[in-house]
């Protein structure tokens, strides 16, 4: 155990502490009991890297704020970067041959499996792969955008819609995987 992990309950405490959370009511939106939280909080136990981020996202702060105690302490400086989030996201749809890039098209529509494409006149993304669930997914996060507020647990019903959409993709991985055996 090193002195980092040794602090990772006294940070877990004093964050929940400043967001003024009981440990019944951090442990509840983890998903674990109260003993568990307990045990973490006075080092008895060592949570795992997904617990730290479980904890992490409920208490709304890095990984590294609960493990070294004070982001600016961390090895990896972790400032907002929601550029370099977005470019890996398209460099990894790009790399798994989930989109492709045209030019200099006429504008029209076209039709993907079934799926009723429009675009514009000049440059494009198209789709290559998982076309119905991306397009479902991108209609329910529009449709989630416009109604979020009718919802009782808006986050818990957009984190439904997308894990229900991975467990989709991952099937149809599986299945294709399955076929090249």
């Amino acid at each position: 155990m090193n002195k980092f992990e040794t602090n990772i309950g006294k940070n877990i405490k004093e964050v929940r502490n400043e967001r003024k959370l009981t440990q019944e009511t951090l442990s509840n939106m983890c998903g674990f009991s109260n003993t568990t939280l307990s045990s973490y909080e006075n080092g008895r136990k060592i949570p795992s890297l997904s617990t730290i981020a479980k904890i992490a996202k409920s208490l709304q702060v890095s990984i590294e704020r609960l493990y070294y105690g004070d982001e600016n302490k961390s090895f990896i400086i972790s400032e907002p970067n929601e550029g370099k989030k977005i470019v890996n996201s398209v460099y990894y749809l790009w790399k798994c041959g989930v989109i492709h890039h045209c030019e200099n098209v006429m504008g029209g529509t076209i039709y993907v499996n079934n799926v009723e494409l429009a675009y514009a006149n000049g440059i494009y993304v198209r789709l290559d792969k998982f076309i119905e669930p991306i397009v479902r997914l991108v209609n329910m996060l529009n449709d989630y955008e416009n109604r979020k507020n009718t919802y009782p647990d808006s986050n818990k019903y957009l984190d439904m819609v997308l894990d229900s959409t991975a467990i989709e993709i991952n099937e149809i991985i599986k299945k294709e995987n399955e076929c090249k055996k």
